[in-house]
């Protein structure tokens, strides 16, 4: 593997640090092409604000010979446990709570084998003492940081596997609502149509989309209200049911609607919301994070697959390239999408006492192994 000159790692390890590197990490992320909203500081930010407690930060930050930020691992530590073992583990921030998709470290391709070797040299140098298992969650299936990690860690003493895997529905829009609509079939389409049709005679319809931040704001209440009437009584009770979820989400979405990134679109019957959508636009994709829906709202005409059906043709007509659906494959997503996005969560071990005793509960086959050079 070609690496390139050594980077130097440092590690900011405060909220107050964390704050202070919000123009340098933006300014990183302008020369990543393809990177996602989550990986942006305002999601992680906000996120390490609501989520991490004192001491929990460890960002690994990447500077070259000219002392320039070149890449950036976005790290926590949390300490979990397994019956009686306590395990150390380094972890994306946003990879819990809050469903935070294509996590990855941060450098511009040509860099990426430099940062990911000095990344591996400082875990198993200086910080070797401070972490049992590296978890890295939905990491993008196509991201060259998991082979360029796999190649480091694959050496006698050092086990790594895949834990997990996730699927993001999207919709690859053509360059016009025309050549979509075309796409969806007569079949479609005449559902579509039929459904509206039995809405309007139910009174009077109108699509409102809130960006502003006060208008965001608003709105946004009634899409808490929409989102736990679809899931009172069942089990989780709904995002909202949380209150630090509840709060991280109004928080967030004041932020990003400051942007410019958040937009609250709702179907009013009669001026009352039945349905609504939470969800950011960033770099030519539109994400479609969270939906809400009234269940008793004339449920045969569906206002929540008719409210994204509306939400794809504003985000055409906005010039958007694609509508990612996001985690999740349930039927309605299927029915929408064009294409997915995979994504895997990768684990690797530490040559510790307590990753071996992890190891040993979780696969006993493969715990020798670490203890091997």
């Amino acid at each position: 593997m070609k690496t390139g000159a050594p980077l130097t790692i440092r590690s900011a390890t405060s909220l107050e640090a964390f704050k202070g590197l919000a123009p340098e990490w933006e300014a990183l992320l302008d020369r990543v092409p393809g990177h996602s909203l989550f990986l942006t500081w305002d999601w992680l930010y906000s996120w390490a604000t609501h989520y991490l407690g004192d001491g929990q930060i460890r960002i690994l930050l990447a500077f070259d010979d000219r002392e320039r930020l070149v890449g950036i691992a976005p790290f926590f530590l949390r300490t979990r446990r397994r019956g009686v073992i306590s395990v150390r583990e380094l972890r994306f921030l946003g990879s819990e709570a809050v469903c935070s998709s294509y996590l990855d470290c941060l450098a511009q391709e040509p860099h990426k084998p430099a940062l990911i070797q000095s990344l591996y040299h400082y875990l198993f140098t200086e910080a070797r003492g401070q972490w049992d298992i590296l978890t890295l969650s939905d990491l993008p299936a196509e991201s060259s940081t998991f082979d360029l990690f796999s190649d480091l860690f694959d050496q006698p003493g050092k086990v790594g596997e895949i834990i997990g895997t996730t699927c993001c529905p999207v919709i690859r829009l053509p360059g016009d609502v025309t050549t979509y609509r075309a796409g969806l079939g007569r079949n479609r389409r005449y559902g579509l149509q039929r459904k509206t049709t039995r809405l309007r005679k139910a009174g009077r319809l109108e699509f409102t989309r809130a960006t502003s931040p006060a208008e965001v704001e608003d709105a946004f209440e009634s899409v808490i209200d929409l989102h736990q009437q679809r899931w009172n009584g069942r089990p989780g009770g709904g995002v909202f049911a949380d209150g630090r979820a509840k709060r991280f989400h109004r928080d967030i979405v004041r932020v990003m609607s400051e942007r410019g990134r958040a937009s609250i679109d709702r179907l009013l019957l009669e001026g009352r919301p039945i349905a609504g959508i939470y969800g950011f636009t960033y770099r030519g994709v539109y994400y479609f994070y969270l939906p809400g829906f009234d269940p008793d709202a004339i449920p045969q005409a569906s206002p929540g697959r008719l409210l994204l059906h509306h939400r794809i043709e504003q985000a055409l007509g906005d010039g958007e390239r694609m509508v990612d659906l996001l985690q999740g494959a349930p039927p309605y997503k299927l029915e929408w999408s064009n294409d997915v996005r995979r994504s895997i969560t990768v684990r690797w071990y530490n040559r510790s006492a307590r990753a071996v005793a992890l190891k040993l509960l979780e696969s006993g086959k493969q715990a020798a192994k670490i203890l091997l050079r």
